[in-house]
Parts: structure tokens; C-alpha cells; sequence
């Protein structure tokens, strides 16, 4: 029951939805359906699946994660992310349609998992110059790979450098009717700007002049083909278990990269929508969708350009995703001559300009300012998607970022930490002796920051020790401290055990409370300090330590 509960949250209350929304909803689905069409059939083309597994997604896929997602106003289908990781499957992995279809329901079942687990809300902790990194590389690798298309030839593997090798040959023997329609449709997108996009998508519009001029003037353009009438057939056959440890790997990549890529969306839905994605719903709603759409030979998918046309156009709750994915399954059921006719050169200019909007320009023209570290964790991200393989590239990219990012906590942590002497005249206060020097301190004061992670450990360290061996009495404050990783703790308690192996040092603990000393505690870290070395604040500390160093100089 908390499944259903889960699945079924997105949809709208009884007595909310009104005539108007209903038709607000409409008129944005059918405007994203203008969108997604020719884009969903050319990364249907560029996956190995055809045009009609590209449709067959974005109808699966965009009624049930419509119906059962969490994001307001989201349009489903297939994207660049997952047609690049199709393509892989298909050039690498499998021998039959069967075959590949299986990686899309193994991806939904691992975003079912990913939402049964709650791992939805930890996309957003995913660092930008990554996230840069992955859509840079895959919007030049595509650029390469759909010049082929362009050119008439056809799409190497789903790898650089052997599309890089396959280029001269294909230019060599270029297509002209190809080639011209690549490039008149390149164009007239570029020109389909201002005033002229808001009457109709630029991509619709391209679609339809190259069908015009591909049937009338450039009929030697390779065109779709055959598009099998009517609904599709459920697509299962027998899985040997060495094909279906294969593609884990694949299928695991693709479940990450449609949930990465809808988060990252569905932020800025939430910004135009006012209102807040629901992370678990999402990865569910997804997750039966792609299983639906492996069923039936589909490409996988999550979130498409069309959500922003539809968001932008009123279109709020699921009946928008359900009316954009009805008007496709409409062009399979009776407009299939029609698709039949597209040519190949067109759908890759589509899938063209999309990847060049997709590389990150505002980051790689700035790239010389910013961070060192985020510039190596993109570039690096970068080269490794374009030469290597993706779940290198996410982990290289992952350990890289986490390095970088301790960098500067390191920084941060180490700046806010103080550590002071205390003159002894201000430990014994009434009970000082004017014999005494009064330039000596005992005793030191280390003020913690708000929170020490590993990041700062060993310069923690490194900090301390000297305090410590130069002092006989140590106050460790952490009245200010919320937060201390397990690291962190293990330093601090060494430094403690430190003190306490030489016998002539005392560390006192002030204001250690909450988390922070539970944390400590449980993991018995501070069992061998002895319960009057705890104090409630530095205070109290100078209290504690006050006829101990009393005693020391009267001796």
C-alpha cells in the first residue's frame, strides 16, 4: 500500500483540477508532442533501435511516468543520455532487439530499487562540474557520431575515436540529397528564433520542411522506412544469464544517468511551476515506464526537451504527459506512411543542434577562471566519457570532485579553528600570586569550528600536536561544534590518548553536547578520559584546571 501511495501521489486531488487547467494541460502536451516528435525519432535512429523504438518510448514511458511520477509538468521520452548508453548496448552487447530491450527494463527495475531506497534526494549532491563534464562530452561525441548521418553514411559505434576514423571515408563518399538537407535544416533552425519560434517549435517545423523538400527535391536522402502499424508486440524471449551479467553494467549506467538527468530538470521545473518535486514517486513512475517500454522493443527514457515547452505553456499535471504521448501514439497508428518518409539527415540535424546546445559553452569559456578544481573535475569527466568507459568516468569524476571539494573545506574548517595560550593569570584569576611570571600560560584554548570533517583532519593534526606538547593543560571547546565526521572524531580522540600516554598533560572537553557527543561516545572514542576532564563550557574548564595549576606553581 505505501507503493501505491508512493506511485499515485502526482496525480491531482478530486476538486482541484478544473476546466481550465484541463485545458491548460492540453495545449502544452500537444505543444511538447511538436518537439519530442522528431527529436525522440532521431535518438531512436542514433540508438541502433530505429525511429519507431524512439516513438514507442516516449508513448510508454511518458503515459506511466506522466500518470505516476513526482515533477509537475514533466514531459517523459527517450533523451541523449539514454540513446548514447542504447547505442553502447547495441554496438557492444546485444545481437537482437530482445536483447537490448532487456537493458531498459533492468534499468527501470534499478530506478524502482533507487526509489524504494530513497536515493532520489541524493541527486542533487551530485557536483556541477561533473554533471558539466558528462553533458559536454556527450554533445561533441553526438556532434561526430550524427555528421555521419548528415553525410549520408552511417553511425560508427557509440565511441570517439572510431567515428573520428570512419569520417574521412564517409566525406569522401558524402551524399549530396543527405548532406543538403542537413545542412538547409541546420539552418533554418538557426533562423527559427524570436518571434518565428513562438508560433511553432523549431524542431516541428524543421521535421515538416525536411519531409517537404527530402519527397519533392533530395530523394536520394536515406529516409526512415518501414514503420510497423499498429501497437507493438510484447518483445520477451529467453535471456542467457552471461548477456544478462553483461549489460548490468550498461543498464546500472542508464538508470543513473535518466535519474540525474530528470533531477537536474526538475529543479527547474519546480522554479517555473512553483512547485516541489517528490524524488521516490519520480524514480518509481520512471521506473515502470521503462520496464513498459523494454516490454515492447521501446528506447528507454526519462525527462525530454518537450517539458520545458509544456511547462512554459501552462501545462501542470499529468494529463499534459498523457496527451503528448497520446498524440505520438497517434503518428504510430495513422500517420506511420508519413513517418516513413522522414529522411535520416533530417532527424540528425535535430540531434545535432540539440547536442550542441547541450555542451556546456559558459563553462568552458570560462574555464581558465574558475576553481582549478572544478576545471580538472570537468575536464577530466570530459576526456574519460569521450575515451573511456562510463562507469569510470563516474566513479574518476565522483573521487576527483570529493577531492577537490575537501580541498576547500579544508580550508574553511581550518581558518574558523582557534587555538590561543592562556596566560596563567587568567586561569587563576583571585587566586593569583604577584611572585609569579606573569607571562607563563599553562595552559592553551582550542575553539572548534562549526563542524570538522576528514577534510580537515590531518591539518587538525598537524594544528594540535604542537599545542599539546606545549602545553600542560589543554581545553578542547566544542560548544560551537554541530558536526564531527568519524575522522575527525578518531583525531581528536588521539590527540586525547596522546595527552594522556605522557601522564604531565590534561585535556578538559568543554561544551561537547548533542550529536557531537553521541557520536563520540558511541563509537568509544573518549572512554579512557575521566569524567571530571568534562566541562560545560570553557568556563568551567578554567575552573577545573585552576587548582591544578595552582598546585604546579606552588610546588
Amino acid at each position: 500500500m505505501p507503493l501505491i501511495r508512493q506511485l499515485t501521489s502526482a496525480l491531482p486531488k478530486r476538486g482541484s483540477y478544473t476546466l481550465q487547467d484541463f485545458r491548460a494541460d492540453v495545449l502544452g502536451g500537444a505543444a511538447a508532442s511538436g518537439v519530442v516528435l522528431p527529436v525522440t525519432m532521431g535518438f531512436g535512429v542514433m540508438s541502433g533501435l530505429g525511429a519507431v523504438a524512439g516513438l514507442y518510448g516516449s508513448v510508454a514511458v511518458g503515459i506511466f511516468a506522466s500518470l505516476f511520477g513526482g515533477t509537475r509538468g514533466m514531459i517523459y521520452g527517450p533523451n541523449i543520455l539514454i540513446a548514447i548508453t542504447m547505442a553502447v548496448v547495441v554496438a557492444e552487447y546485444a545481437d537482437s532487439l530482445a536483447e537490448a530491450a532487456t537493458t531498459a527494463i533492468l534499468a527501470g527495475l534499478m530506478q524502482i530499487i533507487f526509489g524504494v531506497l530513497g536515493l532520489g534526494r541524493y541527486a542533487a549532491y551530485i557536483p556541477a562540474s561533473l554533471i558539466s563534464g558528462f553533458f559536454t562530452a556527450f554533445g561533441i561525441l553526438l556532434i561526430v557520431n550524427q555528421g555521419l548521418i548528415g553525410l549520408g553514411s552511417s553511425p560508427a559505434k557509440a565511441d570517439l575515436l572510431d567515428s573520428l576514423r570512419v569520417w574521412p571515408e564517409a566525406a569522401a563518399n558524402a551524399n549530396i540529397d543527405a548532406l543538403a538537407l542537413t545542412v538547409i535544416c541546420i539552418a533554418l533552425s538557426l533562423a527559427w528564433r524570436g518571434p518565428l519560434a513562438r508560433l511553432a517549435p523549431s524542431p516541428f517545423v524543421v521535421l515538416g520542411v525536411g519531409i517537404v523538400a527530402g519527397t519533392f527535391w533530395f530523394r536520394g536522402a536515406p529516409t526512415i522506412g518501414e514503420i510497423p502499424t499498429g501497437l507493438p508486440p510484447i518483445q520477451i524471449s529467453a535471456i542467457s544469464l552471461e548477456f544478462f551479467l553483461e549489460v548490468l553494467q550498461p543498464a546500472f549506467v542508464m538508470a543513473l544517468l535518466a535519474s540525474i538527468s530528470t533531477f537536474i530538470t526538475a529543479l527547474r521545473i519546480d522554479a517555473i511551476t512553483g512547485s516541489q518535486h517528490k524524488p521516490t514517486p519520480e524514480l518509481l513512475g520512471q521506473g515502470v515506464g521503462n520496464i513498459a517500454t523494454g516490454l515492447i522493443g521501446g528506447l528507454a527514457g526519462s525527462t525530454t526537451s518537450g517539458t520545458f515547452v509544456n511547462a512554459y505553456s501552462g501545462g501542470r499535471s499529468p494529463v499534459a504527459g498523457v496527451t503528448c504521448a497520446v498524440m505520438l501514439l497517434a503518428v504510430l497508428l495513422f500517420l506511420s506512411p508519413v513517418a516513413e518518409r522522414i529522411p535520416l539527415a533530417v532527424l540528425a540535424a535535430i540531434v545535432i543542434l540539440i547536442s550542441w546546445s547541450i555542451i556546456d559553452w559558459r563553462f568552458l569559456l570560462r574555464i581558465h577562471r574558475i576553481p582549478r578544481g572544478y576545471a580538472v573535475v570537468m575536464v577530466l569527466t570530459c576526456v574519460m566519457v569521450l575515451f573511456s568507459d562510463l562507469i569510470i568516468a563516474i566513479v574518476v569524476g565522483l573521487v576527483v570532485a570529493a577531492l577537490a571539494g575537501s580541498r576547500r573545506i579544508e580550508r574553511l574548517e581550518t581558518a574558523e579553528l582557534v587555538s590561543v595560550p592562556l596566560l596563567d593569570r587568567t586561569i587563576l584569576e583571585d587566586d593569583w600570586d604577584p611572585g609569579f611570571d606573569p607571562f607563563q600560560a599553562h595552559s592553551g584554548l582550542v575553539v572548534f569550528p562549526d563542524r570538522v570533517t576528514v577534510a580537515s583532519a590531518r591539518e587538525l593534526s598537524r594544528v594540535l600536536r604542537p599545542d599539546i606538547r606545549g602545553h600542560q593543560y589543554s581545553i578542547f571547546d566544542l560548544s560551537r561544534t554541530l558536526y564531527i565526521d568519524d575522522s575527525a572524531a578518531v583525531i581528536i580522540a588521539e590527540l586525547v590518548s596522546i595527552a594522556a600516554a605522557q601522564h604531565t598533560r590534561t585535556i578538559i572537553i568543554a561544551g561537547m553536547l548533542g550529536d557531537v557527543a553521541d557520536d563520540m561516545h558511541s563509537m568509544g572514542l573518549l572512554d579512557g578520559l575521566p569524567k571530571e576532564n568534562y566541562a560545560s563550557d570553557a568556563q568551567e574548564a578554567k575552573r577545573i584546571i585552576r587548582p591544578l595549576l595552582l598546585e604546579e606553581l606552588t610546588r
